[in-house]
């Protein structure tokens, strides 16, 4: 039915103003300066080729919301019983056993060896302070794990159970559900129409993991664009935002560039002439605050990226350290038991 536009003159007013301070975090400096945030009724796409970093991606974003005291629904199709809450839980062992002035010397200690068990009787310690620390602070985290089938029927009934108790829902990721349908293309179109209607009915944003295809040894591009999504093209017609990212060369031990690109935006298209280059520290598990650059999105791989001058910076963008400014530190909080790179603010100290 047809209303008039001019009903809405002092409604939409009031109904935007709501809008100020509802935004979600992407938890990435770039993707929050350049997008604004995660809004209400969101359908977020998020795509990269096979075991770069998506699952991670996932954990980054819900912590950054935890920190904000909101309540996170994460439905992990691919992961392992407990991945979730391992990845989080790294880097917080990690942050207890540097803080430790008398810790033993074990060496490197990479993710992997930790989660195979290594140094577990050295580790215990710290172990527990990160477990105490972890029980407190990541009670509004909840994850469902995939233990048998998972169609467009049980996304329905989760999303139906959790909506009027959560304020982000995350899917990882589309290409693990279980299809109705003997037609990939027509599956992944009726999921993705029905994750745009949950969001749209429920008022809640939704996160929707996805693979890209193999790329095609014509393109060139530095990053994905919309047309490398597997499956049917439903998914980023849908979608308001859809973000791909990419890997780059590691910049010191430990420390990796990834790129990211936003090829579509509902709210702002001129943010899709952009990429932006991140830090991930695999220490941390997460991206280096206040550290990222930006390039061109026609960026080639035969060129590299390549950091824009800065008069044509966009007005979103901060300073980056190689304009000649930086990003302002932001105060740590502390803790007489040790001091976490990562503090949502329900944290409880262990006694």
């Amino acid at each position: 039915m047809f209303k008039a536009a001019s009903d809405s003159a002092h409604t939409e007013y009031r109904a935007r103003l709501q809008l100020v301070n509802k935004p979600l975090k992407f938890g990435i400096d770039y993707l929050d300066d350049s997008l604004r945030g995660i809004f209400p009724d969101d359908l977020v796409l998020l795509g990269a080729p096979p075991g770069i970093g998506k699952t991670q991606f996932c954990c980054n974003l819900a912590y950054a919301n935890l920190c904000d005291g909101k309540t996170v629904h994460y439905i992990a199709l691919e992961a392992a019983q407990f991945e979730i809450e391992r990845r989080l839980k790294w880097p917080l062992v990690m942050d207890a056993y540097y803080a430790d002035e008398n810790r033993p010397s074990l060496g490197k200690i990479e993710y992997t060896d930790w989660l195979m068990g290594k140094f577990g009787v050295e580790m215990e310690k710290y172990e527990m302070i990160a477990a105490d620390y972890f029980a407190s602070a990541y009670r509004g985290l909840h994850i469902y794990y995939k233990s048998d089938k998972f169609d467009v029927g049980d996304l329905i009934e989760a999303v139906g159970y959790c909506a009027n108790k959560t304020d982000l829902i995350m899917i990882d990721h589309v290409h693990y559900f279980d299809y109705d349908d003997d037609n990939e293309n027509r599956a992944i179109k009726k999921i993705a129409k029905t994750v745009r209607t949950l969001a749209l009915e429920e008022q809640k944003p939704i996160f929707l993991v996805a693979h890209l295809r193999k790329r095609d040894r014509g393109n060139d591009e530095l990053t994905a664009g919309l047309d490398e999504f597997h499956g049917s093209s439903d998914l980023y017609k849908i979608a308001t935002r859809v973000i791909t990212f990419s890997p780059g060369k590691m910049v010191e031990p430990g420390k990796y560039e990834t790129y990211f690109r936003i090829a579509k935006n509902r709210l702002d298209g001129g943010v899709i002439r952009f990429i932006g280059r991140e830090i991930f520290s695999a220490q941390k598990g997460g991206y280096e605050k206040g550290q990222y650059r930006i390039g061109w999105a026609n960026s080639t791989r035969k060129d590299g990226f390549v950091e824009i001058e800065p008069g044509a910076r966009p007005s979103w963008a901060r300073e980056s350290s190689a304009c000649g400014g930086g990003a302002p530190a932001i105060p740590e909080r502390t803790s007489p038991v040790f001091k976490p790179s990562r503090r949502p603010p329900n944290y409880a100290p262990v006694d």
